[in-house]
C-alpha cells in the first residue's frame, strides 16, 4: 500500500488475540515502536493481561502510544537538560 507516496504495510485488527503471548509475532513485524528491546510491545501487554482492552487491537495501540508518549518525554528532558547546561556552563 501506499501513504502520502510512502510504502507502507497495513495491520489490521478486528478481533482479539487468543493467546495474548502470540502478540510476539505481530511484534516481529512491526518498525519503529518506539520500544528500548524487542520484546517489549509484548511484554508490556502481558503485563497488563487482565485490563480491558489488553487482548485486542485497543490494547496495542495504547501500549505504542505509550512507547510513542515516552521516547518524546526522554527527547524533551534530554533537550531541556542539553540546554541547562549550555546555560549554567555560558553563566
Amino acid at each position: 500500500d501506499q501513504y502520502f507516496g510512502n510504502d507502507v504495510a497495513v495491520l489490521e485488527m478486528d478481533g482479539s488475540f487468543d493467546n495474548i503471548q502470540e502478540l510476539v509475532y505481530v511484534e516481529s513485524n512491526l518498525g519503529n515502536t518506539n520500544s528500548k528491546f524487542y520484546g517489549e510491545v509484548t511484554q508490556a501487554m502481558l503485563s497488563l493481561a487482565d485490563s480491558p482492552g489488553s487482548n485486542n487491537g485497543t490494547g496495542l495501540m495504547q501500549t505504542l502510544a505509550a512507547f510513542a508518549i515516552r521516547e518524546l518525554y526522554n527527547k524533551k528532558s534530554a533537550a531541556a537538560k542539553l540546554a541547562a547546561t549550555t546555560a549554567a556552563a555560558a553563566a
